[in-house]
């Protein structure tokens, strides 16, 4: 069976479109990872987190206010104050904070487990093989997910050259 590859060329201004975790996700990702790996140390400092994880500090704000309503996150106010997980960095699963930010890890509503809604303009759920593929992408994700934690190491992975991207974002031809 032949294999076709296509390289598709985001739309002009439109690169980051097409993210499936929002800005405010990934940021409250990366400030939960910071807390994570100074838990135990003592309360971290807004201004600490914000520049060490390159988040603006008035959405920084926002978003460990919003954690700390889930019990995600403590806080103490004061000149020895700051942030602290709540709870054990093995206690938390990537696939628990993106749920708590996202409300599912379902591409489409129609396939979210948690957050189910019927997809307008659509067939009926049980006629649908796009439906389908997007649960069993959601069931994946949240296999993979659920099984990484807070506490566990993940392996970076060098950046993408500039020559790869070029070459992604060039029409086929």
């Amino acid at each position: 069976m032949r294999r076709l590859i296509f390289t598709v060329a985001p739309a002009q201004g439109l690169a980051h479109s097409c993210s499936v975790l929002s800005q405010k996700t990934r940021y409250a990702i990366r400030a939960i990872q910071h807390l994570a790996d100074h838990h135990g140390k003592g309360p971290v400092r807004l201004a600490d987190i914000a520049a060490a994880q390159n988040i603006p500090p008035n959405f920084l704000t926002t978003i460990l206010s919003e954690l700390t309503r889930y019990g995600i996150v403590a806080s103490m106010r004061g000149k020895e104050g700051g942030y602290w997980l709540s709870v054990p960095p093995i206690d938390i699963t990537y696939g628990d904070l993106i749920r708590v930010m996202r409300g599912s890890l379902a591409l489409v509503p129609c396939a979210s487990r948690f957050a189910h809604e019927k997809c307008r303009n659509c067939l009926e759920e049980g006629e649908c093989r796009t439906r389908a593929l997007m649960l069993q992408v959601r069931d994946r994700t949240a296999e993979l997910l659920d099984s990484v934690r807070l506490s566990d190491p993940i392996q970076l992975v060098p950046a993408f050259a500039e020559s790869d991207e070029a070459q992604l974002s060039a029409p086929n031809g």
